[in-house]
């Protein structure tokens, strides 16, 4: 059986809250092309009790969500969800695990005892690496019980969706290639307090919600481009629920203010719905600064949003990217009287996320870690993040999310999982990085590895890691080319504590600070007088 695809690309690089950080999407409308592929079902219904995988250290180093429920913190990762109960002293990990697979976490969202995930995959069609969603996870009981069901498709015939006295032309979105879920958002049901409403941001898929827990989904209708608002009690529409021709019927993410009322964001603005997501008003750039003054929303392409709370204030943030008119700029959004006003700051820094703690504002870009506190935006830049226990040292600029528990602060990046404090000044605390460790089992034949390997020293560094079985040992690692000469003394005779693994990195440069040429690169690890081991890495560039 064939299907329909919707392949819609868009016009810069899009890091939200997902692991999709590579693709290219073209925002302009006539950069639509279809295609005929089969499509694979993967519908596992039924619930399961799932044990989590322990872990001394996390499973990835790429944190894309960090949310809190009670005691316990969960993360979305680029290897799928963790949580740790014990205060990051160890984490638990569900890769792998039925329901989730092997599949990324595209969007994750908990409100009391539910919990969603969505799920994707990259599929390879035609040369080009397509994002398909692969359903949503549910679970009913805090994370005890999880069961899956497909991400949500049309039939042919679901061509229509009625809108009051209107029915609308509905363009059906028949396969999961760029149907994904790269948001969710929980609520109570209107009519029915003691239910949820799961809303997910799909995509292609648009904008649509379930109050039985994935068994049944509805479309949810936003503006089209062309109008800045619609309502239910109007008559005589004519436009069309289309991805195709409307950015703002591509939807990426949504923010609760509270059960009735919504802020969704699309690739053409910011959508506010007061009764339950029936009624809607479009802000974008276009009608909020129309005259590119800097006072309104910066950029159309809205890749994420959350509710900042202080005071009784309620201030919703927008992470709003240039779209299709190039007046538009990168910057945080903001409205502190519900969207009759915005604002804009840090200005031409791409964002991708933003977290709060009371009046301070915690600014995720593609530019580094930023903080500010709310009116006076004196925006801080997080300087080098180093630390000195593990003398270990953040090496990205990619951010992505943060959350706090007290002042403890923890924060996700493209390099680790980090915590430090908020002490009442920009950062001023001191620095832990939580990285992703293999265990190295000394009475195996592998006792030291390199990753990531191969590796790019444009753009990260690899990590040489290796065990003692002292509790002190003198360490010494040099790097040698394929013809064994020397490349480049790493550390000499340096005094390490501890059993647990440790690591070194290796920018790809040597002893006079030019970087290698591409190939096959060994090192070798001494401890005091003892046999060195050898590994081997391949620098790619």
């Amino acid at each position: 059986m064939k299907y329909l695809l919707l392949i819609i690309l868009f016009s810069s690089t899009c890091y939200s809250q997902n692991i999709f950080q590579g693709e290219d999407y073209r925002l302009s409308k006539n950069k639509f092309r279809m295609q005929e592929l089969p499509v694979k079902d993967n519908n596992l219904n039924n619930s399961v009790i799932v044990v989590p995988n322990n872990s001394k250290t996390p499973v990835s180093n790429f944190i894309t969500d960090i949310l809190l429920n009670g005691d316990t913190i969960w993360f979305a990762t680029g290897s799928g969800l963790m949580r740790t109960i014990d205060n990051l002293e160890s984490f638990q990990s569900y890769y792998g695990l039925n329901p989730f697979g092997t599949d990324d976490i595209a969007g994750f969202n908990i409100n009391g005892k539910i919990l969603a995930a969505s799920t994707a995959v990259s599929q390879e069609i035609s040369g080009e690496s397509v994002p398909t969603g692969t359903g949503i996870k549910i679970s009913t009981d805090y994370g005890v019980n999880w069961f899956s069901v497909p991400q949500p498709v049309d039939t042919q015939a679901d061509s229509v969706i009625v809108y009051g006295s209107n029915s609308l032309y509905a363009l059906p979105v028949v396969v999961r290639q760029q149907n994904l879920s790269y948001d969710i958002a929980i609520t109570r049901t209107k009519n029915d307090l003691n239910n949820y409403t799961i809303w997910i941001c799909s995509f292609a898929g648009g904008l649509r919600k379930t109050t039985d827990y994935g068994a049944t989904w509805q479309r949810v209708l936003l503006p089209p481009d062309v109008l800045d608002s619609i309502s239910i009690n109007t008559s005589g529409y004519t436009f069309a629920l289309n991805p195709r021709d409307n950015l703002n019927h591509r939807v990426f993410t949504i923010s609760a203010l509270n059960d009735s009322t919504l802020y969704v964001g699309t690739a053409n603005g910011i959508n506010k719905s007061t009764n339950w997501g029936v009624d809607w008003r479009k802000y974008n750039f276009k009608n909020t600064d129309p005259l590119a003054t800097g006072n309104g929303i910066s950029g159309n392409f809205v890749v994420n949003l959350e509710v900042q709370r202080f005071n009784g204030r309620e201030i919703i943030w927008g992470a709003t990217r240039q779209a299709e008119d190039n007046r538009e700029y990168d910057a945080f959004s903001y409205s502190s009287n519900g969207g009759a006003n915005w604002f804009s700051t840090l200005d031409d820094i791409k964002p991708n996320g933003i977290s709060f703690k009371d009046s301070i504002i915690y600014g995720y870009t593609d530019a580094g870690l930023w903080r500010s506190v709310f009116g006076n935006f004196n925006w801080s830049k997080a300087g080098v993040i180093y630390d000195e226990r593990t003398k270990d040292q953040l090496r990205t600029n990619l951010f992505y999310s943060g959350n706090h528990i007290h002042d403890t602060l923890y924060i996700g990046s493209a390099d680790g999982l980090l915590r430090t404090e908020e002490l009442g000044q920009p950062w001023i605390g001191k620095w832990k990085i939580f990285r992703s460790i293999s265990p190295i089992d000394l009475s195996s034949d592998l006792k030291t590895y390199a990753a990531p390997n191969p590796f790019s020293p444009d753009d990260e560094v690899t990590r040489l890691f290796y065990k003692s079985n002292k509790p002190e040992s003198k360490i010494t690692i040099k790097i040698f080319d394929f013809g064994m000469n020397p490349v480049r003394t790493l550390i000499q005779n340096a005094l390490r504590s501890g059993t647990d693994e440790l690591f070194t990195t290796w920018d790809g440069r040597n002893d006079n600070g030019i970087k290698a040429a591409n190939g096959v690169y060994f090192y070798r690890v001494e401890f005091d007088k003892d046999d060195p081991v050898w590994g081997k890495v391949i620098l790619l560039q």
